[in-house]
């Protein structure tokens, strides 16, 4: 979810994001109880369609399909073999992205599962967050290993108007610097307020907030406390998004890195990817000179490559 405050560890960049949290409170879960379930990216994702992922845009910004590798849907291995944000990449919310969403190509459908239906409009009501990483909030005393020993967890949640979720973030501003936004976004806390406190944690990033088998929401931020404020997860509203999880033919982001040159003031790469625009970054420290080079489209950015003389 979260990063506590981005959901991913919810240590969210454009570049590289840290995943959120892992969910608080709540119960162990059987992976066999949720097979459409998987892990992408160190984050949470969910099968949408038998050859598509869906997680964070936070959770797979600046990676290429090999860079992700394989991915076990119901113990189905998978390679993936192409990945896009959302087109509104570009627009950014703190560290993280305004529009957290992205869709994962698998090389072969998923034949075993049944993927998720996807919320087609506005829920009200109460849903279940799914993730793994921390189970305890920040802050608590619990060892290392406690901490790191949540495994696959589910808690249920309570949705929260936008209206009081604008409220509640209106006075706690995340580390990560995200805003809520409502338009995008949907609001889940604790039940009933009372401790034990369920929330979304650092580790649940790009996991589901679901009803059923129905996908409601993209594990997004929260607040740096993991709920233990009274601060809800926020998430990715999934109905505002259909159209692109299920676009037939999105534009896939970059996935090509190639040899960069810097020469004197000026960088070059050797190649450019079809479809993809060149910008390049200078920085000096020093002594010595860098060149980054990012190939950039609708379907997100990438670091392709870089060069580092003495200047």
């Amino acid at each position: 979810m979260l990063r506590c405050s981005t959901l991913a560890a919810l240590a969210i960049s454009l570049v590289a994001a840290v995943p959120a949290q892992a969910v608080v409170g709540g119960e162990k879960l059987d992976p066999k109880d949720v097979p459409w379930f998987t892990y992408v990216s160190g984050c949470g994702g969910t099968l949408v369609q038998p050859d598509r992922l869906l997680t964070a845009a936070h959770c797979a910004t600046g990676h290429t399909a090999s860079d992700m590798g394989q991915v076990a849907v119901n113990g189905e291995l998978r390679t993936v073999t192409k990945v896009a944000l959302h087109p509104g990449w570009r627009h950014r919310n703190g560290e993280n992205y305004l529009d957290d969403v992205a869709i994962v190509q698998l090389d072969a459908p998923v034949t075993s599962v049944t993927p998720v239906t996807l919320a087609d409009k506005p829920t009200t009501g109460l849903a279940r967050i799914i993730g793994s990483g921390r189970p305890f909030a920040p802050g608590t005393h619990h060892s290392e290993a406690e901490m790191l020993s949540g495994g696959l967890r589910q808690a249920t949640l309570r949705q929260v108007s936008d209206s009081d979720c604008a409220k509640v973030y209106a006075r706690n501003h995340p580390g990560t610097g995200e805003r809520f936004n409502p338009a995008r976004m949907l609001c889940a806390g604790d039940p009933d307020g009372k401790q034990p406190l369920s929330s979304g944690c650092f580790g649940d990033s790009g996991g589901p907030l679901i009803e059923g088998t129905t996908q409601l929401g993209v594990v997004s931020w929260g607040g740096d406390k993991c709920g233990a404020d009274h601060s809800p997860s926020v998430f990715a509203e999934v109905a505002r998004y259909r159209d692109f999880i299920l676009d037939p033919n999105p534009t896939w982001g970059p996935s090509q890195r190639t040899t960069v040159t810097l020469t004197g003031k000026r960088c070059h790469a050797a190649t450019r990817e079809p479809g993809t625009k060149l910008s390049y970054t200078i920085t000096r420290r020093g002594h010595r000179v860098t060149c980054n080079a990012y190939a950039s489209n609708d379907g997100g950015q990438l670091l392709v490559g870089t060069d580092t003389q003495r200047g």
